[in-house]
């Protein structure tokens, strides 16, 4: 076998990829060294399509580490009302730059491609940086085109939908072999409107997921589990700090032995900073208190059937979205009002922070301390259920933990695309 690789390399060299003897292979033109006084941006997007942009936008130098840019290019986005997204670009000025700081914003459609996506923000890229780059080397090769808008172009269309957006989606997979298989579907459907004053949401979910193990000489082990749920919510913005609300439920889980589950909870939220800053920076409180009716498919550790439960909640949340990273902060405390002793608190987080030139920091926490399970077997579950992952059991605390380090260095700039071989499989 090692044979025959080196036998086809040689031939590669021979007839297609190398130098014939006696001829000297032609070195690689290096690219042109970028001017000094070109714009250097370091773009700062989870959304954005890196290589169309570099690819469309040629004008400035990119560069891979913030500390070595002019501008820092920063990208936040927000759902908007319409299923679609609401686009906050900062230009914020570097180094030679510092002090110049641009907000551009936009909107893209829920029926938006990713084409669509990419263009229109390729399109405020250019915007932004047109003015910093006029001023530089490749200012005698800029110019301005402007498209006429048309003449009888409405200000208010009439909406038939009256702001309501729907959306349905269906997902399955199959998996298997000789001595196991596996399938799941999933269905979701959710209906919502969103206005300045008013936001209304429903979503509706039903989940199937079932298994086969085969083991010589024994019988086949099937099992299933089944889930689905609605749920309703309404928020009034009372003003710019303060939102009224409530959620309704109403849901199964074979899983959680909760044959039919009813749920609704009034609740109050303070943000320390006005709403229409939440794309950068947000720190809520809120409250909520209600009350949820179980009924259980078999007889509970408590020796119940069913069960009325009221309870609250307090949530705090931080959120911080700013040139040196991002961070979220989560906090939850929720208890059974009638049996206090029976709680949930949780305490979660997520970062992605630049800590110095090329050397960057990703985390995600989460610690759960469990109080308040309720709705357990009394029966005790058999090895199979423990193993196969079909019945929920005992427990104090969960958690979850992932996190990284990334650290880059080599050139600074990063304007060349070059996509081959990058969905090799080999």
């Amino acid at each position: 076998m090692i044979g025959r690789v080196i036998g086809l390399a040689s031939l590669i060299l021979c007839f297609g990829g190398g130098p014939a003897t006696g001829q000297t292979a032609p070195s690689p033109t290096p690219p042109s060294p970028s001017p000094t006084n070109r714009v250097r941006v370091f773009l700062d997007c989870n959304l954005c399509d890196s290589e169309h942009v570099r690819q469309t936008v040629g004008f400035v130098d990119y560069v891979r580490d913030r500390t070595d840019a002019d501008i820092h290019v920063l990208v936040t986005t927000q759902d908007t009302g319409g299923g679609g997204l609401s686009w906050d670009v900062q230009f914020i000025g570097v180094g030679r730059l510092q002090g110049q700081t641009l907000i551009l914003t936009f909107n893209t459609a829920s029926t938006a491609s990713i084409d669509d996506r990419r263009s229109a923000f390729a399109r405020i890229f250019r915007l932004g940086l047109a003015g910093p780059a006029a001023a530089s080397s490749t200012g005698s090769q800029l110019d301005v085109t402007w498209t006429r808008p048309a003449a009888a172009a409405t200000a208010h269309a009439a909406d038939p939908w009256d702001s309501w957006v729907f959306n349905v989606s269906f997902n399955a997979y199959v998996n298997g072999e000789r001595s196991s298989g596996s399938d799941s579907s999933y269905l979701q459907f959710s209906a919502n409107r969103t206005t300045d004053r008013l936001k209304s949401s429903v979503s509706t979910y039903g989940n199937l997921s079932r298994n086969r193990f085969t083991i010589e000489g024994e019988a086949p082990i099937e099992t299933s589990t089944h889930s689905w749920g609605v749920q309703g919510l309404v928020v009034d913005s009372v003003n710019p700090h303060w939102s009224l609300g409530a959620t309704g439920s109403l849901s199964h889980s074979s899983f959680s032995n909760i044959d039919r589950s009813i749920g609704l909870a009034p609740a109050i939220e303070f943000n320390v900073f006005p709403y229409s800053q939440s794309s950068k920076r947000s720190l809520t409180v809120q409250y909520a208190a209600g009350v949820t009716h179980y009924k259980y498919a078999e007889l509970t550790v408590f020796d119940r059937l069913d069960d009325m439960v009221p309870r609250q909640a307090v949530t705090g949340n931080l959120g911080l979205h700013q040139p040196w990273g991002s961070i979220s902060l989560t906090s939850t405390l929720s208890e059974h009002l009638r049996h206090l002793d029976r709680y949930r608190a949780s305490l979660g987080g997520e970062a992605d922070v630049r800590l110095f030139k090329g050397f960057s920091f990703n985390v995600y926490l989460r610690y759960d301390r469990i109080r308040d399970q309720i709705s357990l077997r009394k029966v005790a579950a058999s090895q199979e259920d423990v193993l196969l992952r079909i019945q929920q059991l005992p427990t104090g605390y969960s958690y979850f933990a992932n996190f990284g380090i990334t650290y880059r260095f080599g050139s600074i700039f990063n304007n060349v695309v070059n996509t081959r071989f990058n969905n090799s499989g080999f």
